[in-house]
């Protein structure tokens, strides 16, 4: 077994499983680098999936440790923080109860999923597709409270309430303690603010930000932003004609989004189903929850939206009502995702949003059973409803 504490050691290099070093810590006649407090392990036989998991542990800066094989690791995984197991191994984790992540080639995309579920991997990744994801994957690891986490909820399909589903999960996290920001990511979904009741308040919408130049303060941008219900709101304004939203790919969303990371403990984004807002304000999104209605017709039409999402891990709700001999897991299956929770039909639901009452929603049993399961699974706590909290296109 090969340890790495950079990429740059190949598989040579001395064997048994070295702490990394100390945070800060100097060795005489070496320059300053920062030290790697966190390690973690790919399983692996494979030469060119170990160089493809070093370089990205190196750009992420954590400690890496070889294993050729699940016997030749030892269970000695103590002190890794996540196992990344190959597609090229065969035997399981047994024992292992942190992160796993299946890695693994494109053409091997086909059976990883397939091993993701034997395994109850919380990710998928394939690579190089999914280095940036597993990039930042790492540095979360690294760093928990570095940045926010991001999620994109997206519909298979009009019409499904994507953006109420933003909405809820915004306002289960606020009323849990958590600093949020619900982002309008579609320039002609009519405005998010109307949704739920925010259009009266005052504070900056995205036009008055995509004209902004250089770089954008954290806090000043929260300060800046519609507050309701303990949420902020970046929306698009029901007036607004969308003629500015292919600047949502360009570098003032990026900076838009990097802000919002440091300012917020939760960014929750109306991704829009336009290849326009999948490619631009969906890139940023760490992972995603695709809201498809409870009909198999629904779910082959979700497939193409699923299509053009960016290589990131999936979810799948499935909303209500659900036609005969139809369950939230079928949807899921039809779709090729896992699925993450059902959304039923809440009795008054549009109209409590509509009088501002999203505090009120979130504090509903089914509410925070759907909100609570899907924070649950982005955080990689696994499916709530048993099924592997990884995606067949997570990381494709």
């Amino acid at each position: 077994m090969t340890t790495r504490t950079n990429a740059r050691h190949g598989p040579g290099a001395s064997a048994g499983l070295k702490p990394p070093p100390m945070s800060g810590q100097q060795v005489a006649g070496m320059p300053w680098l920062p030290g790697r407090g966190t390690t973690v392990m790919v399983i692996s036989g494979s030469p060119a999936l170990q160089g493809d998991v070093g370089r990205v542990s190196a750009a992420a800066a954590v400690g890496l440790v070889i294993a050729e094989t699940v016997e030749q690791s030892g269970g000695r995984w103590g002190d890794v923080a996540a196992i990344l197991i190959g597609s090229d191994v065969a035997g399981g984790l047994s024992g292992w109860r942190g992160p796993t992540v299946v890695v693994g080639p494109a053409e091997d995309a086909g059976r990883m999923w397939l091993q993701a579920s034997r395994l109850g991997a919380d990710r998928v990744a394939v690579l190089p597709d999914s280095a940036q994801w597993l990039a930042n994957y790492f540095t979360r690891l690294r760093e928990p409270a570095a940045g926010a986490g991001v999620v994109g909820i997206v519909g298979g399909c009009g019409g499904t309430g994507a953006s109420t589903l933003a909405a809820l999960v915004a306002g289960h996290a606020a009323a849990t303690g958590t600093r949020v920001l619900l982002v309008d990511g579609d320039p002609w979904g009519g405005g998010l603010d109307a949704v739920v009741a925010a259009d009266d308040l005052p504070g900056l919408r995205w036009p008055d930000l995509l004209h902004a130049s250089g770089a954008i303060n954290p806090e000043q941008l929260a300060a800046s932003l519609p507050q309701f219900a303990g949420v902020s709101l970046l929306s698009w304004s029901a007036a607004d004609d969308g003629g500015s939203g292919d600047a949502l790919a360009a570098a003032a969303a990026g900076e838009v989004m990097r802000a919002a990371r440091e300012a917020y403990g939760l960014v929750v984004v109306d991704v829009g189903r336009s290849t326009e807002s999948l490619s631009g304000i969906g890139v940023h999104c760490d992972g995603f929850v695709m809201l498809v209605p409870g009909r198999l017709r629904a779910a082959a039409a979700s497939g193409r939206v699923l299509q053009a999402m960016p290589a990131a891990p999936v979810g799948l709700v499935a909303r209500g009502p659900l036609r005969d001999g139809v369950d939230p897991q079928l949807v899921a299956a039809a779709v090729g995702v896992p699925c993450v929770g059902y959304f039923p039909q809440l009795k008054g639901l549009e109209e409590t949003l509509d009088a501002g009452r999203l505090q009120d929603v979130a504090k509903g049993r089914k509410v925070r059973r759907l909100a609570g399961g899907i924070l649950g699974w982005l955080e990689g706590e696994g499916s709530p409803d048993g099924n592997v909290a990884s995606s067949r296109r997570s990381g494709r």
